[in-house]
């Protein structure tokens, strides 16, 4: 389960768009995207997209593994983890909405590494009694620590366990969920960022956006529909970055606070 480590590591674990299940995928294509070893011209959305009509990746048990095949032989696998706390309707074999989902880039040489990785998430999954504790998890931090605990039992008691420990130590004393930026340039392909951000509407035209980058909430902030957009399920671009709303919470008055996620357009 090393690319699931590797993925805690550098901060590939986000809450999912709360509008089903293409957007949940398309948003995880998105950051697949800014693997540097992805070959250039791979149309990671359509490829994922493709593959779902095929067949279903709902493997069972609360659980999507969708996954782009590469064209290469060279080249490390690469993750990235969305959770829904909601639940996706993924139409899964056994009919259970999924709460986890891991979308995998895999080189060649790596087909056998990927299967293992897959049978020993299902092992850990079963081994501790099922994906209700990440289904009822208040938050990503609690997700995440939820997670060490399966890779620190897929493997095993030496080695990268320890990694694994230090980084659940690290978390719980940091208990943050800031998302650093995506790596990954390579020629031909420019790198994506991704930012974690909040937006409040307060009717009648108050839209104050809550990010740390004030350049960049002055010009959000500027954005004629912004409220509409949000409030929508359409994917929204604006100032850059393509929106994704991950959550929102309804208050008195007619505001809602919106949890986001802004990926930088790649052009």
């Amino acid at each position: 389960m090393r690319s699931i480590l590797t993925a805690l590591q550098e901060g590939r674990l986000f809450e999912l768009p709360e509008a089903g299940k293409a957007r949940a995928l398309e948003f995880l294509a998105r950051i697949l995207d800014a693997n540097p070893d992805i070959e250039v011209g791979t149309d990671t959305i359509e490829e994922i997209k493709n593959r779902e009509q095929e067949c279903n990746t709902g493997i069972g048990m609360g659980v999507g593994v969708p996954h782009v095949r590469a064209r290469r032989e060279e080249g490390e696998l690469f993750c990235a983890i969305g959770w829904s706390s909601q639940g996706i309707a993924y139409d899964a074999s056994d009919g259970k909405p999924v709460h986890l989902v891991v979308m995998y880039y895999i080189p060649g040489a790596q087909k056998n590494v990927y299967l293992k990785e897959i049978s020993s998430l299902v092992k850990a999954i079963r081994k501790s009694g099922g994906m209700d504790p990440i289904a009822q998890a208040p938050d990503l931090n609690a997700v995440r620590n939820l997670l060490l605990d399966w890779v620190s039992a897929g493997l095993g008691d030496t080695g990268p366990e320890a990694v694994a420990r230090m980084i659940k130590l690290e978390v719980k004393q940091a208990q943050t969920a800031a998302v650093p930026a995506v790596p990954g340039a390579v020629a031909g392909r420019p790198a994506a960022r991704v930012t974690v951000f909040s937006v409040l509407v307060a009717p009648p035209n108050g839209v104050f956006v809550l990010a740390q980058d004030a350049d960049w909430v002055t010009a959000l902030e500027k954005e004629t529909g912004l409220a509409q957009g949000l409030s929508g399920n359409a994917i929204l671009n604006a100032a850059g970055h393509q929106l994704f709303v991950t959550g929102s919470t309804p208050y008195p008055g007619g505001r809602i606070l919106y949890q986001c996620v802004a990926i930088m357009n790649g052009s």
